[in-house]
């Protein structure tokens, strides 16, 4: 009785332990992406058109440098964004509730333009995207209340869906 009564405590024990630990992340997908393009267009009607990208679609710009052809940016996504142009993985919830969720999308990424001759032009689009991994726990064995037990930053990988957008957008352009 007293062997029975051992086992099945270390059974729930086991079961509790290994359920209330955060789940496994399931991991993003690495993608072949297209960040590079030559164009037959001037080295100054590529940098007028990359300026008119940043305008129309409202991102900022941090770092602009003609000379040398960079056109560089950071901001924040929404969640509709983040899911079109980046892979962070996902979130995971276990069978008692422990989670991870992605939180804080955000990225940079840079335009870099480069004169072959008067009439081509290479583009080098660079996207590093990121976003918070938060582990979430109950804050007791009974409790419904959700408490933050980890946090950290990590990189996520390109959909190459915003190198496509620009690289298109910049070979369109009049």
């Amino acid at each position: 009785m007293k062997a029975t009564f051992k086992t099945s405590l270390l059974l729930l024990v086991t079961i509790l332990a290994t359920n209330c630990a955060p789940p496994p992340r399931v991991t993003p997908v690495a993608r072949v992406v297209e960040k590079e393009r030559i164009v037959n267009k001037s080295f100054d009607a590529v940098w007028q058109s990359t300026i008119e990208w940043f305008a129309t679609h409202n991102t900022p710009i941090k770092n602009l440098d003609k000379s040398s052809g960079l056109v560089s940016t950071e901001y924040s996504l929404s969640m509709a964004e983040a899911a079109n142009y980046m892979d962070c993985g996902g979130s995971t919830i276990s069978a008692f509730g422990a989670n991870t969720r992605l939180e804080n999308h955000s990225g940079n990424f840079n335009v870099l333009l480069k004169k072959i001759d008067d009439t081509h032009t290479k583009i080098n689009v660079n996207v590093f995207f990121g976003c918070t991994l938060n582990t979430y726990n109950y804050k007791g064995l009974l409790s419904t209340e959700m408490i933050l037990t980890g946090s950290k930053r990590i990189n996520c990988y390109s959909t190459g869906a915003l190198e496509k957008q620009v690289l298109d957008f910049l070979e369109a352009a009049n």
